[in-house]
């Protein structure tokens, strides 16, 4: 401290020279340096109080905090220590909540596994086109991660119970249809429980990613849209015949797929046709050879009715009038004139049926021959691009058999037919070779009666 009033007097010493360099005296200048040094002494110990006080006041801030870290460990102890308890008291209640829910458990895998049927069967039932709101609730059922409420369950158990029970229903509903050119249109449709669904004549296919109906791009045969055009237009509570899919679309779906008839006469090609040209030909002449038989044995019985009249415009007619215009004369000139008219009449009787025949037997000729060329451009087929894609060689097989059936089509009618116009012209000719001998035996009486 000392040390320190030195200081300040020296610091102060050089105002003060200069000052008694002026007017101030010595003494002047000693009593300024003693004042300074007085109030100097004063601050410091005022100083040196506030340092004091500050000092005590710190050792009581210092044992404040070191009560407070101690009260801080305490707490920390208690805590501890309670979550020490609480661990082993959630140990104890999780084995406990592992025993009672073992069953649950159990419960809950059978439960996702029926929600994950479930929900593949309703988003693929027809069903759902017209109950669309079912996709959500059971999409919701199958991603649950939780054990099954009450309600869970009875919801699942609930759309159990109505896909079952609509499987069996008529339903009539409005929906929003697309056609195969891509044409929205809105149509009153018919579910037949969850196997078809219908509108108009028309065969419908239910796309369940985004739950819209399409038309089938190719229909079923005639009389399955004739059942589903009934289906539509009769009034609810009628019976009508329908043509149902058991398989929910699978055998529809291979119907549909299966060749018309002309597609399949388009399979047989050239040959084909040509086979079909030659059966349309024969039965023509076919037609015309048993209508024209058959107008001939009408007029030939009602001449036989009536022999006192003759009538040209049937064989039995021109025999006898040949038989009249020349019975003055001998047997056997009468004979020859008579044979000349019915061998005449016999060969427009039997006009036709050698063609008749000759067609029944080109018909399968042709026949072989489409399954030659059938044959030959299914090796074609194997020899550029083997035997490893089946539908290459189908074409060259389809032919092969195509022509093979049209030939024997065309060769069965028409042998049947040539047989039967055979046995009809058979018996005209019998008719009337009757009818001559009969003529002849009167003459040949009257004669012998005459000598």
């Amino acid at each position: 401290m000392m040390f320190r009033a030195i200081c300040i007097a020296l610091l102060a010493i050089l105002p003060v020279v200069t000052h008694a360099q002026g007017t101030q005296s010595l003494k002047d200048l000693m009593d300024e340096v003693t004042a300074n040094a007085s109030a100097e002494a004063k601050r410091n110990k005022e100083r040196e109080a506030k340092f004091r006080a500050a000092a005590g006041e710190q050792e009581s801030l210092m044992a404040s905090a070191e009560a407070d870290v101690k009260k801080q460990e305490a707490l920390r102890d208690s805590l501890r220590k309670t979550f020490d308890e609480n661990e082993a008291a959630l140990a104890e209640l999780q084995d406990l909540l592992d025993r009672r829910s073992g069953d649950l458990g159990e419960l809950f895998g059978v439960f996702r596994q029926t929600a994950d049927d479930a929900e593949s069967i309703i988003f693929a039932s027809l069903i759902s086109a017209e109950k669309p709101e079912r996709k959500a609730i059971v999409s919701e059922l199958a991603e649950s991660s939780e054990i099954p409420s009450i309600d869970q369950i009875r919801s699942l158990w609930q759309l159990l119970i109505q896909e079952t029970a609509l499987s069996g229903d008529l339903s009539r509903f409005k929906h929003e249809v697309i056609d195969p050119d891509g044409t929205t249109y809105d149509a009153d449709i018919v579910r037949v429980g969850a196997f078809n669904v219908v509108t108009g004549d028309k065969y419908l296919n239910y796309l369940s990613e985004d739950g819209t109906l399409v038309e089938l791009a190719r229909q079923p045969a005639g009389y399955a849209r004739s059942s589903a055009d009934k289906l539509t237009s009769v009034a609810p509570g009628a019976v009508v015949d329908f043509t149902i899919d058991p398989s929910r679309g699978a055998l529809l779906g291979l119907l549909v797929q299966s060749p018309s008839l002309m597609e399949r006469i388009e399979q047989g090609g050239t040959v084909g046709y040509a086979i079909i040209i030659v059966g349309i030909i024969g039965m023509l002449i076919v037609l015309e050879r048993m209508l024209s038989l058959m107008r001939t044995r009408s007029k030939m019985q009602r001449q036989l009715k009536n022999l006192d009249q003759v009538e040209e415009d049937n064989p039995i007619g021109r025999v006898m009038q040949a038989y009249f215009e020349h019975r003055h004369l001998d047997l056997e000139t009468i004979s020859r004139k008579m044979q000349e008219v019915i061998i005449h009449d016999m060969a427009g009787i039997r006009r036709g049926l050698s063609i008749v025949k000759v067609l029944a037997a080109v018909a399968p000729l042709m026949g072989l021959l489409g399954t030659v060329v059938g044959m030959i451009g299914t090796f074609q087929a194997i020899t550029l691009f083997g035997t490893g894609d089946p539908k290459l060689m189908a074409g060259g097989i389809s032919q092969a058999l195509i022509t093979t059936v049209l030939g024997l089509c065309a060769a069965i009618p028409l042998l049947l037919s040539h047989s039967m116009l055979a046995a009809r012209a058979t018996q005209i000719g019998k008719m009337i070779s009757e009818q001559a001998a009969g003529l002849m035996a009167k003459k040949a009486e009257a004669d012998a009666k005459g000598a």
